[in-house]
């Protein structure tokens, strides 16, 4: 690392400065035209640039950058129009507190959406391949409206005041062009999805073997089914990289008392005598239960054996990178 003055920066053309930027720690005596050029120069190498300043002579570059940073206190009014946030405490420490707020916040929306479109999409799949099969609905309007209530309520919500994760400052800014729904994420949507309708409509199909037609207990067992997977997809949208065992299973309180009340009110559905009767569902085996625990705890795994697969696969593709720099 090495410092520059202002006076070397003049001495250099634009295509100069980027290729030597990456090396420089330090510029002093710099003037408002100096301030610009080191930020277009950061820019084009692909950093994304976040600038402090408290004087009229920062306004520029304050405009150029990818955000600027105005001093509540000690700023001036001209350094506060042109910033895009104000730091009110002139902190430092506090924008690293906001960088780590505000990662964790765009994260858990992903993960909030990542559930939200699973749940969707095999709902909707499964009330259309029914259809489409020729075979009776499997879930009746009341059951669908409670599944509606879980994939909106509590545990969904729960999901978007996760914890931040430790690890988020380690992480590069985002790319600010690349929407939120990646391919990454698509894909782990439709992984989920599959799972749920898959088991779904067997566990259905298999009800149904008996022959007898669509009874109470055949739409219970499907209900159930459903709810079931609900929850276990949940739990493992708590974290796009990291195993729930990583993050720690007690660390979110409100996800467990949300999970816990829904779980509560799936058994009070199922064994409630008047909620019996408006969900038309009837009281399942202790046997019932623990195969459809075992079951819907399929969508889980998988989604953890994929994280694992890829942290694997992400620490060999680091060694390589670090044996080829070391060479």
């Amino acid at each position: 690392m090495q410092a520059m003055s202002g006076h070397d920066i003049d001495q250099m053309n634009e295509m100069q400065l980027e290729k030597i930027i990456n090396t420089v720690s330090v510029f002093y005596r710099v003037t408002p035209k100096h301030k610009l050029a080191i930020v277009k120069a950061l820019q084009q190498n692909g950093h994304i640039v976040g600038m402090t300043g408290d004087g009229v002579n920062d306004g520029v570059a304050l405009k150029r950058a990818d955000i600027g940073i105005a001093m509540g206190k000690n700023g001036t009014d001209v350094c506060k129009e042109a910033a895009d946030m104000i730091l009110v405490d002139d902190d430092f420490h506090t924008i690293i507190a906001a960088i780590e707020e505000g990662k964790g916040i765009f994260w858990n929306i992903r993960n909030f959406v990542r559930f939200q479109l699973s749940t969707s999409i095999a709902a909707l799949s499964l009330i259309a391949l029914s259809t489409l099969m020729g075979i009776s609905n499997p879930l009746n309007a009341m059951q669908i409206l409670w599944i509606n209530i879980i994939m909106d309520g509590p545990p969904a919500q729960s999901l978007g005041v996760e914890p931040v994760d430790q690890d988020v400052l380690k992480q590069k800014p985002r790319n600010v062009k690349q929407p939120m729904i990646s391919k990454s994420l698509i894909i782990n949507v439709l992984l989920s999805a599959g799972i749920i309708i898959l088991g779904t409509l067997w566990v259905f199909q298999r009800e149904m073997a008996d022959g007898t037609g669509v009874t109470s207990r055949d739409t219970t067992m499907t209900f159930t089914c459903f709810v079931l997977f609900d929850m276990w997809n949940a739990l493992s949208c708590r974290s796009q990289t990291k195993s729930v065992f990583q993050i720690g299973l007690f660390t979110n309180r409100m996800f467990l008392l949300a999970v816990g009340f829904s779980l509560l009110g799936q058994l009070l559905v199922i064994y409630f005598p008047p909620l019996q009767m408006v969900f038309q569902t009837e009281a399942l085996s202790v046997m019932d239960l623990l195969f459809l625990v075992s079951l819907t705890s399929s969508v889980f795994i998988v989604s953890e054996l994929k994280k694992w697969f890829e942290r694997t696969m992400e620490r060999r593709m680091y060694r390589k990178r670090t044996e080829l720099d070391f060479v």
